[in-house]
């Protein structure tokens, strides 16, 4: 036995050392998927995005061109399994959702951008065989529709970043999924 308590004690305080150790140690870790969006600086350090630094300008401009985007996703019919947007440039570009398909089949895959040319989607879908991708490449000139199939179970889209430079314009880009 040992002083003070016996082993009892001794364990307790052991135990209550390495958790203490081990929480301080993992704190700093994150889990990053590949395919998950590049966070910027202020998201990496838990700070929420800041809209007070951002130009009132180019904020009118994404405000404008959100509400294009909701126009043409509107065009969208039958029950939405996945919706979103985001900003395609400047600080915080992309999005990156997923959703539960309830049910295999044919779905509808409606997307738009407003404010740039072009912008890059990404849809996956894990199935028996490995992860499925599709990318569509959508001309932002106008609303683009495809039909899919999808299986049942998850799904996920994303945006890529369109500008590299990461310059920010105010332009926006977005995705609908809707069953039959």
């Amino acid at each position: 036995m040992s002083g003070f308590g016996g082993t009892k004690a001794v364990r307790s305080i052991a135990a209550f050392t390495i958790s203490l150790l081990l929480a301080a140690g993992l704190g700093g870790c994150t889990y990053e998927d590949p395919g998950d969006p590049q966070r910027t600086a202020s998201q990496s350090h838990g700070a929420a995005p800041s809209t007070a630094t951002k130009d009132p300008d180019v904020l009118a401009v994404e405000a404008r061109n959100y509400a294009e985007l909701e126009r043409r996703l509107a065009k969208a019919f039958g029950p939405v399994i996945l919706a979103d947007s985001g900003p395609a440039d400047g600080p915080g570009v992309g999005f990156s959702k997923a959703a539960a398909v309830p049910a295999a089949g044919q779905h509808t895959v409606t997307m738009a951008c407003v404010g740039i040319p072009h912008a890059q989607i990404y849809l996956s879908q894990d199935t028996d065989s490995g992860t499925e991708h599709t990318v569509f490449e959508v001309d932002c000139s106008r609303t683009q529709t495809q039909v899919v199939q999808l299986a049942e179970g998850p799904v996920g889209a994303q945006l890529t970043r369109v500008h590299p430079d990461g310059s920010w314009t105010g332009a926006v880009a977005g995705i609908r999924i809707t069953a039959p």
